[in-house]
């Protein structure tokens, strides 16, 4: 592992997340984790385009096969090294972000919440207009409603992922 590959395994145990990449789920929660991640400060690096399921990084995706199959070997480096004080901090808030008991119920809100997050923060919709917004993930093929979208927003401020 590498030191960027250390750091998402360290941000997947802080936000107490099992780290795997066996279905489409578990590499969506993934992915959408890291982008939380570093939405809310946690410099890791990955930089993210929007792809069939929002936000998406394939270099993340590449490590994070790399991270499991260290792990499946026995050989997890991540052990001994941890994360700076203010990113843990950070990611401690988070984790009542991805307290879902089902892992597909925790995929699909991690998807709404790093989608809405990405086309506020890229600018592609105006502000939080909960209508503009849901017509936008609609047009992505995107079946979020005005209702999952308002809910989304006020948990990201909620979070701290966008300002109030």
């Amino acid at each position: 592992m590498d030191r960027k590959q250390i750091g998402v395994k360290l941000t997947a145990d802080a936000l107490r997340l099992p780290f795997q990449v066996g279905t489409f789920e578990d590499r969506l929660i993934m992915q959408k984790a890291i982008y939380l991640a570093q939405a809310s400060g946690v410099n890791l690096g990955y930089f993210y385009h929007w792809y069939l399921h929002g936000p998406y990084s394939s270099t993340l995706t590449r490590d994070e096969f790399a991270i499991a199959m260290g792990i499946s070997a026995d050989l997890d480096e991540s052990k001994g090294w941890s994360l700076d004080d203010a990113s843990s901090q950070r990611l401690r808030k988070l984790q009542g972000l991805f307290t879902e008991p089902k892992r597909d119920e925790l995929a699909r809100k991690l998807e709404l919440l790093a989608s809405v997050h990405f086309l506020i923060d890229r600018k592609q919709v105006s502000g939080v207009n909960t209508r503009q917004i849901t017509e936008t993930l609609r047009r992505f093929k995107k079946d979020f409603s005005e209702e999952n979208v308002k809910e989304a927003l006020e948990e990201l401020r909620k979070y701290g992922l966008l300002q109030s």
